[in-house]
């Protein structure tokens, strides 16, 4: 029996042609990495690890928000076996997800920027929220009061007691439509 087989030039021509459609769609990875030379690495297993530990505690926390509020106000509660022994679920979760609390130690504001997503009146990405940072390490005792009550964050005689926060939020409008009530209007437009 006869069998064909494609000649040399026409295999050439397919590999170069699947080559071509391959680096046009992105589907080659070199070609994405030569097109934006200063793209950041990926993230390391272990910190992906960590991400998809603390996602999952996001729907844990989801589920259970008298343990959030706790651990907000006080997140050495989060090793304390005398609460975890209260909190059975949360004391089971975090057995079964261990990279949780490492996760916790690198991101030490974790509680709080999940209080404040809360409080935003449109959607905010994490990366949005975690500009506050710098505010948050200029004012302690802000951050402080935002954790006690996320709530404030939209209060306006909040933001006149703390001018940095509110001029941050002028400068970030997605932050300031967040958080801007819609009964005030002390957070302007710039």
């Amino acid at each position: 029996m006869f069998i064909a087989r494609p000649s040399r030039p026409f295999l050439c021509r397919m590999i170069c042609a699947v080559s071509l459609i391959g680096l046009l769609l992105g589907k080659i990875p070199f070609a994405q990495a030569a097109d934006n030379p200063s793209a950041p690495p990926p993230p390391s297993p272990a910190l992906r690890s960590v991400h998809r530990a603390l996602r999952e505690f996001d729907r844990f926390l989801d589920h259970h928000p008298l343990p959030e509020d706790d651990l907000r106000l006080n997140p050495n509660l989060i090793t304390d076996r005398i609460y975890l022994g209260k909190n059975l679920e949360l004391n089971d979760f975090l057995a079964a997800n261990p990279e949780v609390l490492g996760g916790l130690k690198m991101y030490p504001r974790y509680y709080l920027f999940r209080a404040l997503l809360r409080q935003a009146s449109v959607p905010v990405h994490y990366a949005e929220i975690v500009q506050l940072k710098s505010v948050l390490d200029a004012e302690p005792e802000m951050e402080k009061a935002l954790n006690r009550d996320p709530e404030s964050i939209r209060s306006p005689a909040f933001l006149r007691a703390h001018a940095l926060l509110y001029e941050f939020l002028n400068q970030h409008a997605i932050l300031r439509n967040a958080f801007s009530s819609h009964e005030d209007s002390t957070v302007q437009k710039s």
